[in-house]
């Protein structure tokens, strides 16, 4: 014979740890304050019992869904994992799941994925790096409870905003170069299709430090390409090789530069004595090229972290926070000269 488990409820929970139904219920439901001692001694009781909260009872009693969303542009560029792990970790700290969406920077696929967020009633939204323009996207978003941009701005929208100071990143690691004598400098940019507040702003950077040491940004130095290993080494192909007296290549992000570096490789052109070659991100994979990359550290794990942080202070009503910008640090590897050369720069 087969004996049926019990089904453990709050009750059993509550008399097991000695407090209240109502203080289990708190404790799960991560509202009002209970003391880490109680907490504690809660949730060793949960953890011995087996007890699973009722998430259909738990989302009609406080009209949650107990999920988030979150919209990635390219679940295969490892910047954006870092950022899901950072969300992820602060939302299972509060008994949230997280529905992620990737997007493929396709505006449609963008207007799906928020409607399928909105269906499952999910109780707020994080939009990492859409490209949507500024009107339609904060009138889907004004559907939402809660919602937050990373590395978007949304003048007097209805979301947060959590992004990194990306213009004065990017000046700070084409001064470096100029600062180490390189002048004849190129930039590959990832194509803009559609909005790309990112991308306007890492060249808008690019252009200030140039303009900043009276150097002339010349178009003929400049290619566009997607973010890919195969669309960057063309484009570095056709631009080193149309213009074989750059001293070095400032890279829209890390994948443009991994591929920039192999067309250096095939093209026998030795890095960075010939030419530097410099990223943006800081992805796991950076240190690893043949040539380790000079790049600029984007804090991608607590730009996740923030954000959803961020996003449940919306949900609770507290809006007070409105922008949080963080920094990115230049990190110097073999790709870029270390020092200024002693001898003086070509003009």
């Amino acid at each position: 014979m087969v004996t049926k488990r019990k089904n453990i409820t709050l009750a059993d929970v509550a008399q097991a740890a000695g407090v209240s139904s109502k203080t289990v219920s708190r404790v799960i439901n991560n509202s009002d304050y209970v003391s880490a001692a109680t907490r504690e001694q809660i949730l060793r009781a949960i953890e011995q019992l087996g007890y699973r909260p009722n998430r259909m009872a738990r989302s009609l009693a406080s009209n949650r869904s107990f999920i988030i969303g979150l919209t990635i542009p390219d679940v295969t560029n490892p910047f954006f994992p870092e950022i899901m792990r950072g969300v992820e970790q602060v939302a299972l700290e509060r008994g949230y799941n997280v529905l992620a969406y990737n997007t493929d920077l396709d505006p449609k696929r963008e207007r799906d994925g928020l409607a399928l967020l909105e269906e499952t009633r999910a109780d707020g939204v994080i939009i990492c790096t859409m490209r949507l323009e500024d009107d339609e996207l904060s009138a889907l978003l004004q559907r939402y409870r809660a919602s937050v941009v990373i590395n978007r701005v949304l003048p007097g929208g209805p979301a947060g905003i959590v992004r990194v100071d990306l213009f004065n990143a990017m000046k700070r690691v084409v001064q470096y170069l100029i600062d180490v004598g390189r002048r004849r400098i190129g930039y590959l940019d990832v194509i803009r299709s559609g909005f790309s507040y990112s991308s306007i702003e890492r060249f808008r950077g690019f252009q200030a430090a140039m303009e900043a040491n009276n150097l002339a940004v010349n178009p003929d130095y400049i290619r566009r390409c997607q973010a890919t290993i195969e669309s960057s080494s063309q484009a570095a192909r056709d631009l080193l090789t149309a213009n074989p007296d750059i001293d070095a290549v400032v890279c829209y992000n890390d994948i443009i530069a991994g591929g920039t570096l192999e067309t250096c490789a095939a093209l026998g052109i030795p890095v960075p004595d010939q030419v530097a070659v410099t990223g943006f991100d800081d992805i796991m994979f950076s240190s690893a090229f043949k040539v380790a990359l000079t790049t600029m550290h984007a804090p991608k794990f607590e730009m996740g972290v923030e954000a959803a942080r961020m996003l449940f202070d919306r949900i609770d009503g507290d809006t007070t926070v409105s922008e949080i910008v963080l920094n990115a640090g230049l990190v110097i590897r073999q790709s870029t000269p270390e020092r200024r050369p002693q001898q003086t720069p070509r003009p």
